[in-house]
């Protein structure tokens, strides 16, 4: 969940892959966020679960039952508030300007960039009452090799979300974007990397592709599915729940999000599509500029909790890998097979991973060129 923005270099996009492949080379040396200093003084320190102020998080909209944010504050007599952003650019653009957020949820890739950049807080995951509870496929990942620096939130698919009322032939297939019953209230996702990713995988290329020629033809299916498009946004259920939307690529457990807030929950479909499910997985961090880096640890900690996790996945409609939201989920996916996800498709499945810096500044210019067009 997550977008980016460039320079602009449209013209020079558009005369081909061989104007493109100079235009990406510069691309990674410009482009810059100018950021002010950031306060690194809790460097190195080691947080531990405890009451030390009030909280403020930083999220995705709709992304936790509000009833554990008050929950949490009746027990321990802190304030709880929540402050959200539209893509993850947006909020390492925050975190790189020295924002004070105590607790934020970034996605699997996003940890090991914060955490690279040193501006995560590491923790003694071992202090946490229930971190026994956590699956062990979560030990140690990939983009957290000691689980110091975060904890699983949520893991999840990618595919479309529609009206099956208004929106009829839909065939399962990255195509459907275009589906004409779609025309003028259909959304893409905000997020460069769910939105080239599906047009990568239109196009048989691998999902995290860097070949400069298959981009630019990602870039035409996307200027081509824009065509059928109201706009992009990560807010798909606002959007659909509004009206707004009868046609949305979504991640998955926002199906059950939509369903539970309206009238006619049996018009809202979704699926996966036959050319590749992107997944992925959301964590729990602390910045380095945490003004309350204990309250957010116990924090944490209380959305491990068996029963807050089964509240927040039945009001998310997303999986978590903890006892008691584990069996939660099955319950969702048991009714509704196309939201299930399984660790094993999470271990082998297409997810986003962009090592490469050049690589990056090439997909996030594509990405704003496509929106200026």
């Amino acid at each position: 969940m997550s977008a980016g923005g460039g320079l602009s270099r449209r013209q020079l996009l558009q005369s081909g892959a061989g104007a493109a492949l100079g235009v990406y080379g510069l691309g990674a040396l410009s482009g810059c966020t100018v950021s002010r200093p950031i306060d690194r003084s809790a460097e190195g320190q080691i947080v531990v679960p405890k009451i030390d102020g009030d909280l403020l998080i930083y999220n995705w909209t709709q992304y936790m039952d509000p009833a554990l944010k008050s929950g949490f504050s009746d027990k321990y007599g802190v304030a709880v508030n929540e402050v959200n952003y539209d893509n993850l650019e947006a909020m390492v653009i925050k975190l790189r300007s020295g924002g004070h957020y105590d607790l934020i949820w970034p996605s699997s890739e996003y940890v090991r960039r914060l955490r690279q950049e040193g501006l995560l807080l590491q923790f003694d995951r071992n202090k946490l009452r229930n971190s026994d509870k956590v699956n062990p496929f979560f030990d140690s990942p990939w983009y957290d090799p000691n689980s110091e620096f975060s904890m699983p939130y949520t893991y999840y698919t990618t595919g479309i979300c529609w009206r099956s009322d208004v929106v009829s032939g839909m065939t399962g297939s990255w195509n459907d974007l275009s589906n004409p019953d779609g025309a003028g209230r259909m959304f893409i996702l905000d997020d460069f990397q769910e939105a080239i990713g599906e047009a990568n995988l239109i196009n048989g290329s691998y999902i995290n592709t860097e070949d400069l020629d298959e981009l630019e033809a990602s870039k035409q299916i996307l200027l081509d599915q824009k065509q059928n498009a109201r706009g992009f946004s990560t807010n798909d259920i606002t959007n659909l729940v509004s009206g707004s939307a009868v046609l949305h690529q979504a991640w998955n457990g926002d199906v059950v999000n939509v369903r539970n807030q309206v009238d006619n929950p049996e018009d809202f479909q979704f699926e996966t599509c036959e050319e590749g499910v992107p997944v992925g997985t959301d964590a729990m961090s602390i910045p380095i500029t945490a003004r309350s880096p204990g309250t957010a640890l116990l924090f944490i900690d209380w959305l491990l909790e068996a029963e807050n996790a089964a509240r927040n996945v039945a009001w998310t409609g997303y999986a978590q890998p903890v006892e008691g939201g584990a069996e939660e989920f099955a319950k969702l996916a048991k009714d509704e097979p196309s939201i299930d996800i399984t660790l094993e498709q999470l271990a082998n499945g297409e997810e986003y991973r962009l090592d490469d810096p050049e690589a990056r500044q090439a997909w996030t210019s594509l990405f704003t060129e496509v929106k200026a067009a």
